[in-house]
């Protein structure tokens, strides 16, 4: 049932979710005896699912708050905000395009100039309030390199103009392997101040990027263990685990740049995009060589953030092809995702992984992929106080059940995002913080 507060409804609806993906809300009440305050805190957990028709995978918009079940650590919750695609106040998109150019992969069909033409053109239908960045990972045919051509714009003139620049940033040469940056190593030590010791000349800041810290995130994995995970201003991710018998162990990898994207892209879109819907589109042939580490930091980042990835994913070439019956076991044992992170990402956080073969497919698949953004249901339940930040991914499961015109259940499916994080919400003392300290460096997911 929708909340009958007019006041927190008008908030949804002109924040409509915001993709900080957290909302806090403060009502001061003064006694009329004394100065005495009171503080109420309301926090919401928003995702965004798509709902399609299962026989003709057409998206489905006409549905109401109550044909919606959202499960939480296994748990009913009430679906307290509700908005859908034509709704007043419907969040406009911040839409990142990630465009692989490695010349063995993605980037030999790349070289088409009508393909970046045709994709232009899609993204020039888009709303006026719309937004779009571009960005190329392994430019010139540099392993890990990143640049971004273009950041959050409503010119569609610049977007054409960043999208023609794309053919000339694949290699030509045939110098060079496409997994040459592929590497991990494994530092042990006794405590964690040895293993910190040893960690200090690790991703050292580069040029260019003075001022940039480490990010650090502590999780508990499934089994109870603390994790810190560290990603360095240079792209390289740590993992560090501290034993019970108090010895550490630190996973160092530098594979893909995919980790490096996807921080700047939370930062971005927390600080000048937080009333946007985040989404990403990776361009590529299947094959994303990275350790499970880093696509494990992807995944949770793009989860804090609410941030859903889809990919367009073209023909990986014939030899590969063949490869990779024994490629994918030989990465396994090393903790390297040879292929199919893409796709294990779009379904994780609610996207959509599209095949394209031909030129046209290009523009069509995004054309598919934008829409189906457009039609998701914007969703939200209300935490309890004593629902606090433990570190660790809770499960998230959206369900349907709805009827047609003559009664009978519906055959739907749905795409959500298939976790969240609690913010940390208690003081020292164990109380609720105040409403505003609470929301400052972290966020309802």
């Amino acid at each position: 049932m929708i909340r009958k507060s007019s006041v927190i409804y008008c908030t949804l609806m002109l924040c409509c979710a915001a993709l900080v993906a957290g909302a806090q809300e403060t009502k001061n009440v003064a006694a009329n005896t004394d100065d005495e305050v009171l503080r109420v805190n309301t926090r919401v957990v928003f995702l965004d699912a798509l709902v399609k028709d299962k026989r003709t995978k057409s998206a489905v918009t006409d549905l109401r708050p109550e044909d919606f079940e959202v499960l939480a650590d296994g748990r009913r919750r009430d679906v307290s905000y509700f908005a859908r695609e034509g709704d007043r106040g419907r969040r406009p998109l911040a839409l990142t395009l990630v465009f692989d150019l490695q010349r063995h992969g993605a980037g030999r069909y790349l070289r088409r100039t009508e393909i970046l033409e045709a994709m232009a053109a899609e993204l020039s239908q888009l709303r006026p309030e719309d937004e779009v960045a571009v960005v190329v990972l392994n430019a010139g045919g540099v392993d890990g390199k990143r640049e971004w051509l273009s950041r959050f714009t409503r010119s569609r003139a610049q977007l054409a103009t960043a999208l023609s620049i794309v053919p000339t940033l694949v290699a030509a040469g045939a110098a060079g392997g496409d997994a040459d940056g592929i590497s991990q190593v494994t530092l042990t030590a006794e405590n964690p101040e040895q293993m910190k010791t040893q960690l200090e000349d690790v991703g050292q800041t580069p040029a260019g990027a003075k001022g940039e810290a480490d990010e650090v995130e502590e999780i508990v994995d499934k089994d109870g263990n603390k994790i810190t995970r560290i990603l360095k201003p240079d792209g390289t991710v740590v993992v560090q685990r501290v034993n019970k018998d108090g010895s550490t162990t630190a996973d160092v990898t530098g594979a893909s740049d995919l980790p490096g994207v996807t921080r700047d892209l939370a930062r971005l879109v927390a600080k000048e995009r937080p009333n946007s819907q985040a989404a990403v589109v990776l361009v590529t042939d299947g094959i994303v060589p990275i350790f499970y580490a880093e696509r494990d930091y992807v995944e949770s980042k793009m989860l804090r953030s609410n941030v859903i990835f889809s990919a367009l994913v073209t023909d990986m070439k014939t030899g590969f092809k063949f490869l990779m019956p024994i490629a994918r076991p030989l990465g396994n044992l090393v903790g390297l995702s040879i292929a199919g992170s893409a796709q294990h990402l779009a379904k994780r956080t609610g996207g959509e992984a599209v095949k394209v073969r031909r030129a046209s497919d290009y523009a069509a698949g995004l054309r598919k992929i934008i829409g189906n953004l457009n039609a998701r249901y914007a969703l939200g339940f209300t935490l309890a106080e004593d629902e606090t930040d433990d570190g660790r991914l809770h499960p998230l499961e959206v369900k349907v059940r709805a009827r047609d015109a003559k009664g009978k259940a519906r055959k739907l499916e749905v795409k959500a995002r298939g976790g969240y994080f609690l913010p940390k919400g208690k003081n020292e003392g164990g109380k609720m913080k105040d409403a505003a300290e609470a929301t400052k460096g972290a966020s309802v997911n």
